[in-house]
Formats: C-alpha cells, structure tokens, sequence
C-alpha cells in the first residue's frame, strides 16, 4: 500500500535536507527525524530515502505559501531569484489582447516555452495556443503541498521543455476533514480589491483503503487604473537629459475630435486643423501638448491598465483507492475558469488605413455622387474645404481617436479541464515500485476583443451625399452598401458619430482556441541488486505523448478588415514516443569519503515533426562526511518546436524594410553585390540608370508587405546544462540550532534556439549568403517582375521562426537556512528561522541570428546580477510572524534603447530595489474540535516606487510606466483572512 509523503515533515525540513528557498522555522528540528520513507524528488525517478538531492532543488512548501503574500501560485514563484520576467502576468499582459492575464513562469528567463511545468511528476497542458506554456492560473495554490523546482536541463529524465528547469506542484494527498478559508486584499490607494474564497473535504473511506478530497474555489482581483496612479496618470515621455524619468505631457496626436491634414500637391503637410472645446468651428493649428497655451492632444493613461481584472473558479480533486496491499489506483481532476478584461484606450483611426495611397490618403475632397454628379462631402467644413483646395490637394487626409465606441479590451474566458487516473503499487519486498497512468488536458478560450472597426463598412460610410428624396438627410453613396445598412459617418468635432453609425461599422474580433494533451506513461523503478557500496538503483519506462492546438479568428480578422492586419487561423498537432533508462550506481562507502554515487539518465523520442532526437544526463554526488555534500551535472536537452512555431501561416505585416540589393553597381564588389546583380530584373534597373546604380524611389522604400509566421522546417533545439556545487550541513552546532548552506555553480548554453527572425535578417542570410538563391531565406523574398512599373524592387519578404539563436547563460544560486530554538538557547520563548536564497548572474549572452554579435543581456533590467529573497520567521506556540525582503539589483536599460556611448552622458541604471512583505499569524485551537487560523498582512510594507520607465522603452510595459513583468507596479497593499480546518 502506498504510504503517506508524511507532510508534516517534508513542510519543515526539506529546506535544510536540500537547500531550498524557505524553511518552517524550528518545527523542522522536532519533525526531522520522521523522514524514513522513500519517495520521488524532482529531477530523478528513482526512489530515495529522505529528500536529499543532486540536481540542485529549492522548494515552497505548504506553509511557505500560506506565510505569503500572493493568492496566485504563480506570482508567489515569480519572485524567486531563479525566476526571470514572466511573458505574461497580470500587470504586464493587458496590450496582449490574447493573452491578457495570463501567468507563466519563466526560470532563468530562458522564456516559458524553456520550462517545463509538471504537476505530481506529469505534465500539464498548456494555457497558450500554439505553445507550451502553462497558465499557473489554473493550479489551486490551496491543494498545493510543496512546489519543487530544479534548475538545468532534465530532457532525459522528463522529455522536452526541460531546458532552463523544471517546476512540479506536488499536490496533498489522503486530507481528512473539511477546511475554509477566506481572504481580502485592497491596495493602500483604495483599489484592486481581491476576494479569496476556498473550501476543501476529505475523507478516508472503505475501511480506510481510500481517500478522497476535493476543494473548491474563487478568486476574484480587481482592476487597478493607470489613471489612479501619479506615476501613470498623464502620457510622458523620457526628457532628453535623462533614462529614468517623465516628462509631462505627451498625449496621442490622435484626438478625438480629429486632426485634419492640409497636403500640398506633392502629399507633404502644410498644415493642421482642429475642433476647440465649445466651439464648433475648426480652427486652422493643432498644439498635441499644449505648448502655446491649449492640449489638442489626447491622454491615453485615463483608459489604461496597470493590473487586469481576473476572476477565476477552481474545482480540484484527488482520490486514491487501495485494492491491496502492492496496488492502488487514483484519480486527479482539475477544472478552472479563468475570465480576465483588458481595457485601452479608444481605436486611433486613420484615413490611409481606408484610402492606402489614393486621394493623399484621404477623404476624396470631390467624388461622383449616387446621380453621377461631382459633389463635395457633406460634413466637411467650409474653411477645411477651403484649404485643402487651396493647397492642390486631391484628397483630406485625418487621423482620429474613435472616442464614441468606447475604450478597446478584450474578454478572455479560459477554461481547463485535466485528468489524471492510473494504478500504482509495489512488489519484491517492496524494493520495485511501478505506475501507469494516462493524462488528458484541455484548454479552450473564447476571446471578444471591442471597440475595433470594419474598414469596408468605414469606407462605405465616409462617402456619403445628400439624399435627394429627403433633403437635410445625409445617406451613404453607395446603394449597396445602403441595402445592407450603410449609416453616413461625420468625423469632424467632438462626438460627432452617432450611436447608428457605430452599431453599422463597429467589428469586435473573436477568437477561439483548444489546445488539448494525451500522454500516457508507464514507470518502475527498484534496486536491481545490492553491492557492498549500496544498492543499485535502475527506473526505466515509457511515455508517448500528443498535442494539438487549434486558434480560429472571426472572418473579418482573418482578411486584415477590421482595423488590424491579415491573422490567419492556426492549426496543428504534432505525437511523441519515448523511452528512458535512469540508473543509479554505488562507487563509494566508508571508503576515503562516506558515500559516493553516480547517475545516469537517458532518453530517446520520436517526433512526428522533428523525427529522432536523445538526451542524456550524468551525476555524481560526493558525501565526504556528515557535514559536506559535493554534487555535480551534466546534461543535454532539447526542446522541440510547438505548433505555432511549426504551424502559423504568418500575421500580415507592412515596414519598412532594408534592402541589401539597393546601391549595388555594375562594379560594386562583394558576395550580396554579386547576388543582387544575378537578379535579371536588378540588372537591367542597373544599366538603365543614369547612375549606374540599383537606386530605389521613395514608394519602393515606404513599406513592404509579408507575412511572420511558422517555419515546418524548423528542428530541435539543444541546450548543454551543468552543474556544481556542495551542501554543508554542519553537525557540530549546538542542540539549539541547525543550519544548511548549499553554494551551486550552473550553466545553460542553447543552440539551434528557435527565434522569430526579422525581415531584414531573411534579406540578409539570403543575400549574404554562398548558397543563394538555394536556401530557406530566399524562398521568403519576392520581387516586382520586369513588367511591373517596380521591376526588381521588394514585393513582400517573409519571415518568422528559425533555428537560427544561441543563449549563453550561468550562475550561482547560495542558500542558507538556520532555524534557533531561542528556549533552548537562551530561555527566550519562541524559535525564530531564517532564509537566503540568493542569485548572482554571471552571464546572459544572446546571439540572436548566427554570426551577429552576441547581445549581453547580464546586468539588464529582468537580468539583475544580484537578487536575493530573505525570510525571517518567529514563531511563539501559535502566534507566526514573518518578514520577507526581496531584493532585485541596480539594472542597465535596454541597450537597444540607449548604447555605451549615450550611457557615457546618462545614467542607465536603475537604483537597487528592496520589497518587504509582513504577515502576522495566529491559531485559536480547540475550536469546535478544530482550528482557525487568523492572518493579517501587508505586502510592500514601505510603499517602494518602481523605478520610472517611460512608454516607448523596450523594458516599459504599457500602462505601468515600469517593467511590470520585474518590479511591484500596483504599490503597497493590506491583506486579512483566516483558515478554519475541523
């Protein structure tokens, strides 16, 4: 029969067995001892008496979590030193329309895709389409009996994903009785409010054969307005003599009054008009910030977010059957739902987005009316009329924030659904353990994203006349359009569109995706036979795994027609199967050292994508004596492509681009020179022109179309990972304190990554390259032929995901644990325990297309070189009161923002930023034959502001005016709950 994880002692003494991040104070001294039986850690498969551990293993164990700030797991292990910027979380996510409030985890910041995410040792199906990445919003932080996450590659032991580490939620088991729990939050600003609500049950059944839990939750968090922050209130902008700072204001040229542009006969503006408040006469200037005395300009911060309301209902079950004394089945459920709003400004409109290059981009100022007959526009004023006659223009070009359909957001509900059953036992004495189990996990979205318009209905509406059988009455032109119910629409002034003409040319998009996941495994594993060293560990087994995803966008959006370019519907499914071998070999006892081991893992898949792929793992764990622990990895992992990297048929998209062929001679030497002349068409422009040059026109420079997408070319990527390290548990301490230090060197080096290259890097490689015009790159690029007025010039250049990448990156990870039985020591009442878990980085290089120059990202905002998270912990009886600091380093500013030498004028660096979080617990016992648990908090105890970075930074989220995904965006806030188990 499979026996108890016994909780109790892993919550208070795995930290010092193995170096994790928390500890449970003194409870571990008393509990130690209860750690006979042998289970699983993260990163092996063989089973081990105690915890210990050589790949390098932090935890969060039950009361970690609960001593916490966080209601969502997934924030809680974002603020671990090994975490980097998450891709999405809910302060970081709300310009994501299909993404928004979305929460990943992303160790060593090698991105989410590079971190696989397990739940009791299997696979959980991911939250985004097209990737693997999960969404932690659909763990339950209250079925959580410890988080174990290890760092460095773990392919052999888990498969691919396992690059940067592995994160596995070990869930509680064999829970007895009925526990509630009830928690609020609310920001010191009065907002973001959180509700918290939780109930789980238990019980044993059958004689004690069985268990069955089952909790139920909902979490409500509300939203938290840019507009209610100083920081975030007004546009800014970074001032010119410095990085971190704001200059006020910078509001949108796009007003929601309209600017209407006077274009000379060559299209160049020569001047603005505008509306006034009060008056409905436009007036002939337009001032964005208000630097002659009045703002036309409009402030976008009012209708932003800093934090995404999220709600979210959780069901989760776990049941357990024995049938004797060698077999157990079980069961695991999980369903959540997860609905989250994102919320922008209103849609800023542009007339060449419906008239392209025609009439200047603008309102034709005369067209043909539905008589045939040339008018003018019926709500263009006179004086505008005037101007952009006078000027030689063909057409009125505008720009306008469609203030009267209300802000843009997306509603995204989530829904996950997963299933785990299979059977589990043991035989031989008990020194064999075996499991098969299946797994099946479903995601689905439904995503309605407003305030978007349909261009077809918009052009339609802005031709308009004079209906000739209803004088006064203003219609559309075309008699089409009117049979399908054109309304006329006046951009000119301050909520001038009416509520018909809205509900006519308003297009929300929506956006539907299942991502689903079958894995079945079988595992065993035991000591195959004893030596005198110890005994000789083995556990083999299989797995074969599918994954599909399935995103459809509404028709409109799949034809770029509503206010967005062309996204395409994506598709795909990709299988796997796999066998691995883990061993583990006895070299040493009592011998020169106490003990001495070595492991071996190995792996071998089969893609249905990428065909053939292997990994391995080596160890060698040295335990010189009671005291000091050496330990030490190599590994090499892969992860291969997902279905949007593999799939997606590319996302229309117009810029401008540099052609490498532009300049070229009829002499000009090189290999790109050669290659561009090999072009007929390219050649002929050369020998007719007056330069003797490839010389392009300015509508060949303006903008050239193509499509990012997917590349079902692409193949694994490869990462070789170690580490090493030691643990020192000292013995030679008094009774009255324990202690464990643990120092790890890892390094991770990435090849073949998988990157979205740009066009110009496809013009580049294929240009730049001895194999043209044979080569993937080249077949993305395609030119006007020699009829076309553009002979030879870029037609579209297509680009997308490439196995083109390199990350380089290494570190030290040092922990310390103490835990100080204060009455034992001094006859003080209480035990107070401490925690570092601390990260200094030593490297974080990327080379993003092979043969560029590496990007060192080391020392970069996301990338400090030293975080730390500190925990102290006092505990008297049933009083707990806990401080926890956490510290992110002084950070450089994006290189690609602000080089060395703009760095040799400016200070790029962020200050050092500490966070501190308090909680105060207290137990009432004997409580109608249980407990309540009363608590109070405060998170970001001193109020600490994110350092200022300006919209328009790369490390600036929009909204938030600071890199969100890495510092406290909301600001200080209070917390209060209880738990009550009986």
């Amino acid at each position: 029969m499979q026996k108890k994880y016994l909780s109790m002692a892993i919550s208070g003494a795995i930290s010092a067995l193995i170096a994790g991040v928390q500890v449970s104070g003194a409870i571990a001294q008393e509990q130690s001892a209860e750690l006979t039986e042998e289970v699983l850690v993260t990163g092996s498969r063989i089973y081990k008496p105690g915890l210990d551990s050589v790949t390098p293993v932090q935890v969060l164990n039950a009361a970690d979590l609960d001593l916490g700030a966080e209601v969502n797991i997934g924030d809680a292990i974002n603020q671990l030193p090994a975490a980097g910027t998450p891709l999405f979380n809910r302060t970081n996510s709300n310009f994501d329309i299909s993404n928004s409030g979305v929460v990943n985890i992303n160790l060593r910041d090698l991105a989410s895709e590079r971190t696989l995410v397990l739940v009791n040792g299997r696979r959980f199906v991911a939250g985004v389409p097209g990737t693997s990445a999960v969404d932690l919003n659909a763990i339950p932080s209250a079925m959580i009996q410890r988080v174990e996450i290890t760092t460095g590659g773990n392919s052999a032991v888990y498969g691919s994903d396992a690059v940067a580490g592995v994160v596995n939620f070990v869930t509680k088991k064999n829970f007895e009785g009925v526990e509630f729990s009830s928690r609020y939050e609310v920001t010191g600003e009065g907002d973001g409010e959180e509700y918290d609500f939780g109930l789980m049950m238990g019980s044993n059944f059958s004689d004690e054969k069985g268990n069955a839990t089952v909790f139920f939750g909902y979490t409500d968090q509300g939203a938290v307005y840019s507009r209610d922050r100083e920081r975030t209130a007004i546009d800014a902008t970074y001032p010119d003599d410095a990085v971190f700072g704001h200059e006020f204001p910078f509001y949108s040229s796009y007003p929601p009054q309209g600017r209407f542009i006077i274009v000379d006969d060559e299209g160049q503006a020569t001047q603005y008009f505008t509306y006034r408040p009060g008056n409905d006469t436009p007036v002939g200037e337009f001032d964005t910030n208000g630097a002659g005395g009045i703002a036309d300009g409009f402030n976008r911060s009012a209708y932003r977010l800093i934090a995404i309301p999220t709600e979210r209902f959780l069901l989760a079950t776990n049941t357990r059957y024995d049938f004797n004394d060698s077999v157990s089945g079980f069961i695991e459920g999980t369903y959540t739902t997860t609905k989250t709003a994102s919320e922008l400004e209103p849609f800023p409109f542009n007339s060449e987005d419906i008239f392209g290059s025609y009439n200047n981009g603008g309102i034709p100022l005369q067209y043909e009316n539905s008589a045939g007959d040339m008018i003018s526009h019926p709500y263009m004023p006179q004086n505008i009329y005037d101007a952009a006659t006078a000027s030689g223009a063909q057409g009125l070009p505008f720009v306008r924030r469609l203030f009267e359909f209300g802000p843009r957001g997306s509603k995204n509900e989530r829904q996950t659904f997963r299933t785990v059953f299979g059977l589990e036992g043991q035989f031989a004495d008990d020194t064999w353990r075996w499991d098969v189990s299946y797994n099946y996990g479903q995601t689905t979205q439904a995503q309605v994203s407003e305030g978007q318009v349909d261009i077809t209905a918009m052009r339609y509406a802005l031709i308009s006349e004079e209906n000739p059988d209803n004088p006064g009455e203003i219609r559309c032109v075309d008699a089409t359009a009117r049979d399908f119910g054109c309304v006329p629409i006046n951009v000119f002034g301050f909520n001038s569109i009416s509520p018909e003409a809205i509900t006519y040319i308003s297009a929300d998009q929506s956006r539907n995706a299942t991502v689903k996941q079958k894995v079945f495994q079988a595992n065993i594993a035991g000591t195959l036979f004893e030596l005198p060293m110890g005994d000789f560990s083995v556990a083999t087994g299989v797995e074969s795994r599918s994954e599909s995803s399935e995103a459809r966008n509404d028709a409109l959006t799949v034809r770029g027609l509503n206010s967005s370019n062309a996204s395409p519907n994506v598709q795909g499914q990709f299988d796997v199967n796999e066998v691995y071998a883990e061993v583990s070999i006895p070299l040493l006892k009592d011998t020169l050292v106490q003990s001495a081991s070595l492991g071996l893992a190995g792996r071998a898949s089969d893609y249905s994508t990428v065909g053939t792929t292997s990994t391995y793992e080596g160890k060698l764990d040295i335990k010189i004596n009671d005291n000091i622990l050496l330990r030490g990895s190599a590994a090499q992992a892969v992860r291969a492509p997902g279905v949007d990297e593999l799939y997606d048929p590319g996302t229309q998209t117009f810029s401008q681009v540099n052609d490498p062929c532009a300049g070229v001679t009829a002499n000009s030497q090189g290999v790109v020179d050669d290659n561009c002349r090999s072009i007929p068409e390219i050649a002929a422009r050369i020998a007719d022109s007056p330069t003797g040059e490839f010389e392009l026109s300015q509508p060949e420079l303006q903008g050239t179309t193509g499509f990012l997408g997917g590349n079902p070319e692409l193949f694994e990527e490869t990462a070789n990972t170690y580490t090493f390290g030691f643990v020192h548990t000292p013995t030679y301490l008094p009774n009255s304190l324990t202690a464990s230090v643990s120092v790890d060197y890892w390094d991770i080096q990435v090849e073949d990554a998988i990157f979205t290259i740009t066009q110009d890097n496809v013009l580049d490689l294929c240009y730049g390259s001895a194999s043209f015009p044979n080569n993937q790159f080249c077949d993305q690029i395609k030119r006007y032929p020699s009829n076309h007025p553009f002979r030879g010039a870029l037609d579209e250049v297509n680009s997308g995901a490439a196995n083109v990448g390199e990350i380089s990156t290494s570190g030290i990870d040092v922990a310390i644990d103490l835990d100080y039985d204060l009455q034992t020591a001094f006859s003080v009442p209480g035990a107070i325990s401490w925690n570092l878990a601390y990260t200094n980085l030593n490297k974080y290089k990327v080379v993003n297309v092979k043969g560029e120059a590496p990007d060192n990202e080391r020392g970069e905002i996301g990338n400090a070189k030293n975080k730390f998270v500190s925990t102290m912990r006092y505990k008297l009886e049933d009083l707990t009161v806990q401080w926890q600091m956490r510290y992110i380093g002084k950070s450089r500013i994006e290189d690609k923002n602000f080089d060395a030498e703009d760095c040799a004028e400016l200070e790029c660096y962020t200050d050092a930023i500490t966070y501190s979080d308090l909680q105060v617990r207290y137990t009432l016992r004997d409580i109608m034959s249980g407990k309540i648990e009363l608590f109070a908090g405060v998170e970001n105890m001193f109020d600490q502001d994110p350092p200022i970075i300006s919209s328009g930074l790369a490390d600036s989220d929009t909204g938030t005016e600071t890199a969100a995904g890495v510092y406290d965006a909301i600001g200080r806030s209070f917390y209060a709950g209880f738990k009550a188990k009986f």
